[in-house]
């Protein structure tokens, strides 16, 4: 079995990996108590404790959730959780032999496109004033973070870029859409739901699937259910993951 560690596994994301992963043996850190089999107490602010961690399970995959991940942190909480953090797990892998990471990104990288048509109106739900082929944004779009929160997420890929770059180091970002709690799109009334949605199925099966492909390298993906009315592109799953989403948030809609 592979030995994959979870940063952030008291999470929600981290969460559903427990409850949907069984083949693979997971080592969660975090500063919260969970109830993975083998979890350890740990601040991603120690890198050697990291490092420690690592070595100790020979861990080959980290899947790093762990950080601040409030589209309105503050500059303080991001610095130390979502830079420092995230720059410290990415060494420790490099100084532990670890071969990939699966980045926790979010479309808050990218979230400035939401203020362009035809993207404002999907997410408003005014669908009338849509063409039917519409383009969708690419996983190789510019950069345009809709916060402090996105420029943090923006950070971490090209933190990604450079480790695969320069040490070999196999890196999937994944561009997280809206992941919720009771799994379901029709959460606050909110017609972007209907966009961004990703039901916890495809959110785990995107996560085994860049464990176990071999065909990484540095990629950015899209975490996004197969909705209707989604923007991002997630063409790119079934070509280098070979990996298709099985939710589309319509079969909710009234």
């Amino acid at each position: 079995m592979k030995n994959i560690l979870v940063t952030g596994s008291s999470g929600l994301i981290g969460t559903i990996l427990l409850k949907k992963f069984n083949k693979y043996n997971l080592i969660g850190i975090d500063l919260k108590e969970n109830n993975y089999e083998n979890f350890e107490k740990a601040d991603i602010s120690d890198q050697s404790n990291l490092q420690r961690i690592m070595q100790k399970n020979n861990i080959c995959t980290v899947v790093h959730l762990a950080g601040n991940a409030s589209v309105n942190a503050d500059w303080n909480s991001l610095l130390k959780n979502n830079f420092n953090g995230t720059f410290n797990v990415f060494d420790a892998c490099k100084e532990s032999g670890v071969n990939k990471i699966i980045f926790a990104s979010s479309n808050h990288a990218v979230g400035l496109f939401e203020n362009d048509s035809p993207y404002k109106q999907i997410v408003k739900g005014e669908y009338e004033k849509v063409s039917s082929d519409y383009s969708l944004i690419k996983p190789s779009c510019e950069v345009r973070p809709d916060s402090l929160y996105g420029v943090s997420k923006a950070y971490g890929e090209n933190l990604g870029r450079f480790y695969f770059e320069s040490y070999g180091i196999n890196v999937a970002c994944l561009r997280i859409g809206s992941v919720i709690q009771d799994d379901n799109p029709l959460f606050k009334n909110s017609n972007r739901f209907f966009s961004t949605w990703c039901s916890h199925t495809d959110i785990s099966g995107l996560i085994e699937a860049c464990i176990d492909s071999d065909k990484i390298g540095y990629n950015i993906f899209y975490g996004v259910s197969d909705n209707k009315w989604k923007i991002w592109d997630i063409s790119n799953l079934n070509k280098k993951l070979s990996f298709i989403p099985k939710s589309n948030a319509e079969s909710f809609r009234k």
